[in-house]
């Protein structure tokens, strides 16, 4: 990502692979932001993405010249599986999680609460790591701030880069797509809808430049999106008697280079999800 709002991003922070804002009639696409900062000298992921992103994640990194054990910190936004199975690849990586995430995860594996999206293996997944507990925020590093945003999970976090001129959020799902920003409110808040929106609102109260959990870079500008990115989806497949890998839908958004996002039908509300 080239665009000028992107360039030099407080804390480094490099957006590997963008979100995708997308369901199917099996379900939600699952696919996350994944971003790359430095912290203390060595270089960190927000989040590690499923499995399905493991080849392509693998691909960019090697592309920034780095290999999974190069990876010292993983932060991980919370213990939903499209957000964090990719942790075994970096096995040289601490963890940074909220107190919160793993007391949900705990009260959900014995059937105290409901999340149907954590690992199921999470007490192993995490055994043998270093472990760095977040409580409500903690500054991990010049300009760089772990803030407890409950919502989507009882135990989000969400990272907030600064320096002299701006504030960046890399969200993991407080926000998911624009559509959240946008109407202020959560398609899935185990936390409680109106804890959602409160952290929704920190959010855009606090940062210049929103990284959502599903979708591109974008800012607000009086209510709407600014995306600082292009978007490109392409689903193929394969379906007897036509071609093999046909490409059946393929969608192309630009950035808004304008300064300016085009305008959101009136009334339009994030649709709940089951």
């Amino acid at each position: 990502m080239d665009q000028q709002h992107l360039a030099n991003l407080p804390g480094n922070v490099q957006v590997l692979l963008p979100g995708v804002p997308g369901a199917t009639s099996r379900g939600w696409l699952g696919f996350c932001s994944i971003c790359l900062f430095q912290l203390n000298g060595q270089w960190a992921l927000f989040d590690t993405g499923q499995y399905n992103d493991r080849s392509l994640l693998l691909e960019k990194l090697n592309a920034s010249g780095l290999s999974p054990h190069q990876i010292k910190y993983i932060v991980l936004s919370h213990l939903h599986f499209d957000h964090a199975l990719n942790l075994p690849l970096f096995t040289e990586a601490e963890v940074f999680v909220s107190n919160a995430e793993l007391e949900h995860v705990q009260l959900a594996t014995d059937g105290l609460a409901y999340d149907p999206a954590i690992v199921d293996f999470w007490p192993r997944f995490l055994t043998g790591r270093t472990l760095h507990r977040v409580d409500n925020s903690l500054e991990i590093g010049p300009g760089l701030e772990l803030v407890l945003l409950p919502g989507h999970t009882p135990g989000c976090l969400a990272l907030f880069a600064r320096d002299d001129i701006r504030t960046v959020a890399v969200c993991g799902d407080v926000i998911k797509n624009a559509w959240e920003a946008v109407n202020q409110c959560s398609s899935m808040a185990l936390a409680g809808e109106a804890v959602a929106a409160r952290s929704i609102k920190h959010v855009l109260d606090r940062a210049d430049i929103i990284i959502p959990g599903h979708d591109r870079p974008f800012l607000m500008k009086n209510g709407r999106p600014v995306f600082l990115a292009p978007f490109e989806w392409t689903v193929r497949m394969s379906l007897f008697p036509d071609e093999a890998d046909r490409v059946v839908l393929k969608v192309e958004k630009p950035a808004d280079s304008d300064g300016s996002s085009r305008e959101i039908p009136a009334g339009h509300k994030t649709g709940k999800r089951p």
